[in-house]
């Protein structure tokens, strides 16, 4: 993944932290020292069966623990994540990019409330599917653009997936 690839955003948005490249993805440090793994893994085995098998992805957002003081309302991780979204999809433009809510501390409801509202404020081009099956505590999402040809079989086979490993 190229750090050539980043974009501004928004100057009314606050700015995204700088990032340094890791061996699976981006990472960053914020104003209080917390430093933040965003890992890209490649998820064919997921979806074998699709002919999108090789396009899917997962990410995670890893707090490295002991870096530093966490602050969950700082303004500038929500532009900084999706900014390493905006890179990775520039490099990755047909993928299907899976995110499944850590179950840490019994959050990961509130992980995906506050992942919905950064999508819903940065979702242009780009298409999510929801898959919350709370009795299981597995809330996920998949990300892809919007013109992939047939983005609802992709939906169908995540469902599919889902219900087979129930």
């Amino acid at each position: 993944m190229s750090l050539e690839n980043q974009t501004a955003l928004s100057s009314s948005n606050p700015s995204p932290y700088p990032l340094s490249e890791t061996e699976t993805g981006l990472a960053f440090t914020t104003e209080r020292g917390a430093v933040y793994h965003v890992d890209f893994t490649s998820d064919s085995d997921y979806l074998p069966d699709t002919p999108f098998a090789d396009s899917v992805y997962s990410f995670s957002i890893l707090p490295v623990v002991g870096s530093g003081s966490f602050d969950r309302k700082d303004l500038r991780i929500e532009p900084t994540i999706i900014q390493v979204l905006q890179i990775f999809f520039a490099c990755a433009p047909k993928a299907v990019l899976l995110y499944v809510c850590s179950t840490e501390n019994d959050q990961e409801r509130v992980r995906s409330r506050l992942f919905g509202q950064w999508f819903s404020r940065h979702q242009e081009g780009f298409d999510k599917f929801d898959f919350h099956y709370p009795s299981q505590r597995l809330y996920m999402s998949a990300i892809v653009r919007r013109y992939l040809p047939e983005s609802w079989r992709v939906e169908l086979a995540i469902l599919q997936a889902v219900e087979q490993h129930k």
